[in-house]
């Protein structure tokens, strides 16, 4: 994530440990993304190639979507402190 905005020059971070906060955003995120993935993982796949390989194939889609879950906690972090700009 670049430290200020390209474009209008906003700071993202403002103090030490700004994106602290963002830590429970990814949570919340990761939780409901691996319930969706487990639901349709227990309709589509379980009866199909058993519950082993659907847990891998759940565990595998989610770890591949890691980083972008990470991302976009920061920026929902960012836009929920916007408010706070000084």
């Amino acid at each position: 994530m670049n430290p200020t905005c390209p474009v209008c020059g906003h700071r993202f971070e403002r103090e030490q440990g700004f994106f602290q906060g963002a830590m429970y955003v990814s949570w919340v995120l990761g939780v409901a993304y691996l319930a969706v993935l487990a639901i349709l993982a227990q309709l589509l796949l379980v009866p199909r190639i058993g519950i082993v390989w659907a847990v891998v194939c759940v565990v595998t889609i989610y770890m591949v979507c890691v980083p972008v879950i990470f991302r976009y906690s920061r920026v929902i972090w960012a836009h929920v402190n916007v408010a706070t700009q000084p």
